[in-house]
């Protein structure tokens, strides 16, 4: 039996998507790790997908309902407020966990970290007919992202975002982060997975990167980033705009970022006199670390490196000039 609270809230929206709906479910059932709910929210399906439903109806972990809804994000934010675990999960139907050990990796460093508030690792493309494709951010296997703190800079620098088809969060953080339905701005009502990460990072909370190919995330002809491609593009901007804001703010000396735990006490503040070395670091992972949005700023970077090479030039020939009157 499962306890009134589950350890896990996987929750999902669904709109005649009854030809992958098995696939996502048995994705989640087939975790090593069974503490968890599944809280799906259907946009009142008029293919098979009611009749899979029915399929479930005597696994208690299985929570749904069926009724119209404007958009996705309308399925999200009903689903949301019906989930109760203690961390909180987002896997849209059509997508999937390649990883039967997924759910337990996150749990683990969760519960045995108090200071990380989500933990993500890489998804894998996955092609109409179920052949897979790419794996989204390979490079991080050999070169990882920084990790919890350390996070923050690469993050100013590169506008990553961790993958929303993975990743674990504490829930109390992720309703906390998260858009609020009612809210008037287009960009939380658009993307409010992608306001959600800027809130998390502005805030201070740490993430944690785990290199295990935990999820796939399905391509095909009625999938949402194709439908809304152009909102897509839109709230990128946006998400952009906001990160470079911030990041001069907080490297001017503006605005003082705080860290926080898992239970949103704050650990460290950044502070003026290391706001230099900051500095450093954003500059030094917007030289070397790919851009994940495929945005360059203003900033212009074929200068600094000109700069730095220039820099490498002038110390190797004074290096030579001490050797000469050694």
């Amino acid at each position: 039996m499962i306890e009134s609270k589950p350890k896990i809230s996987v929750f999902t929206t669904c709109k005649n998507g009854g030809r992958f709906l098995r696939e996502t479910l048995d994705s989640i059932f087939n975790q090593t790790f069974q503490d968890f709910e599944i809280v799906l929210v259907d946009g009142a399906s008029t293919d098979n997908t009611l009749e899979i439903l029915e399929e479930y109806k005597d696994e208690p972990r299985l929570r749904w309902i069926s009724e119209p809804d404007n958009d996705a994000n309308e399925g999200f934010q009903k689903a949301l407020r019906m989930t109760q675990g203690e961390y909180i999960m987002c896997c849209p139907v059509s997508d999937g966990y390649l990883s039967r050990n997924w759910f337990q990796k996150c749990v683990d460093v969760l519960k045995n970290d108090h200071e990380v508030s989500l933990v993500y690792g890489l998804p894998q493309l996955i092609m109409e007919d179920g052949s897979l494709g790419k794996v989204e951010y390979s490079e991080f296997f050999t070169n990882s992202p920084p990790q919890k703190m350390d996070f923050f800079p690469y993050w100013l620098a590169t506008f990553f975002h961790y993958p929303e088809l993975n990743y674990c969060v504490r829930t109390n953080i992720f309703k906390k982060m998260f858009p609020e339905a009612n809210s008037n701005e287009s960009f939380n009502k658009t993307n409010p997975f992608k306001k959600f990460l800027y809130n998390f990072n502005v805030s201070g909370y740490l993430p944690y990167f785990l290199p295990i190919v935990a999820c796939f995330g399905r391509l095909h002809s009625d999938s949402r980033n194709k439908a809304f491609a152009e909102s897509n593009i839109n709230t990128t901007n946006l998400y952009i705009s906001d990160v470079i804001e911030y990041r001069n703010e907080v490297l001017s000396g503006r605005t003082k970022h705080l860290f926080r735990d898992g239970k949103s006490n704050v650990i460290k503040t950044i502070q003026p006199h290391e706001l230099r070395d900051y500095r450093r670091k954003v500059l030094m992972y917007r030289l070397t670390r790919n851009n994940y949005l495929g945005y360059v700023d203003k900033l212009n970077l074929n200068y600094w490196k000109a700069k730095f090479s220039l820099i490498r030039k002038v110390k190797k020939g004074i290096l030579k000039i001490i050797k000469i009157f050694e």
